[in-house]
């Protein structure tokens, strides 16, 4: 079983903004009227595959199923928060036309983070509302911690672009967090909007306090480190690989 398969596994298993934002292109991106959105062959010529992205393996996730990383079927408390949750499955994200996902993962096994990447499409300017509605959302004080459902999503955050989004029209970045039982799905989230479509870059990883310590333990008595696997500490956020975000944005 490869790494891929294996961490979507977990994810599944377990249930599961800018100290400012960014905008790629400056005043050129805002004032550009959306491109036509790419269909569902383009999206798929346009999609990561193997080799794109050194030091990483990329699949595509099966379709067939739900996603873990999906927001609950229910209406979100405050409502305006609702896309920060969205995003985080591309197939429910706003009203896009169509979709394609990858999911990748370090060949590095000290690397605990997971990057599922989504690419979209949509019509006239509604990828421009979306972008809208993420930004307004990953600003809001009320949108630190919201519900929908029973699913409470906390940590929200949002997180500067840096140059991440150069050779999009603009973009937005924030981090969130929930919980599942005694884990927590940390995600750090960027979008970029490229005309009408929109690329989400999705980092995850999963703290586990419990893990975190019989980590310490067994490196105490000599047993830890093997096979190179441990558990991300608490200070170990997922972070979005800039050469993910490049690829991808090559391609598109």
């Amino acid at each position: 079983m490869s790494r891929v398969v294996a961490a979507v596994s977990v994810v599944v298993a377990l249930g599961a903004s800018v100290a400012c934002s960014g905008e790629g292109g400056g005043d050129a991106g805002k004032d550009a009227k959306p491109r036509a959105s790419a269909g569902p062959s383009k999206l798929e010529k346009a999609a990561l595959a193997a080799g794109d992205v050194k030091g990483y393996e990329v699949e595509a996730p099966d379709e067939s199923g739900s996603s873990a990383a999906a927001p609950p079927a229910a209406k979100p408390s405050p409502a305006e928060c609702g896309s920060l949750a969205a995003m985080l499955d591309v197939r429910t994200a706003g009203k896009s036309k169509d979709h394609v996902r990858r999911v990748l993962t370090a060949t590095d096994d000290k690397d605990f983070t997971t990057t599922r990447v989504g690419l979209s499409s949509y019509a006239g300017s509604d990828a421009e509302q979306m972008m809208a509605d993420l930004r307004a959302a990953a600003r809001s004080t009320k949108c630190s911690a919201f519900r929908i459902g029973e699913q409470r999503y906390i940590g929200v955050r949002s997180l500067p672009t840096q140059d991440k989004s150069a050779k999009g029209d603009e973009s937005v970045s924030y981090k969130i967090a929930h919980r599942k039982g005694e884990y927590v799905m940390r995600e750090s989230v960027t979008v970029v909007r490229t005309g009408a479509t929109l690329a989400v870059f999705d980092a995850s990883n999963l703290y586990d306090p419990e893990g975190v310590q019989r980590d310490k333990d067994a490196e105490k008595d000599g047993t830890g480190g093997i096979g190179g696997i441990g558990t991300p500490t608490a200070d170990q956020d997922p972070k979005v690989a800039p050469e993910i975000v490049t690829a991808q944005l090559d391609k598109i």
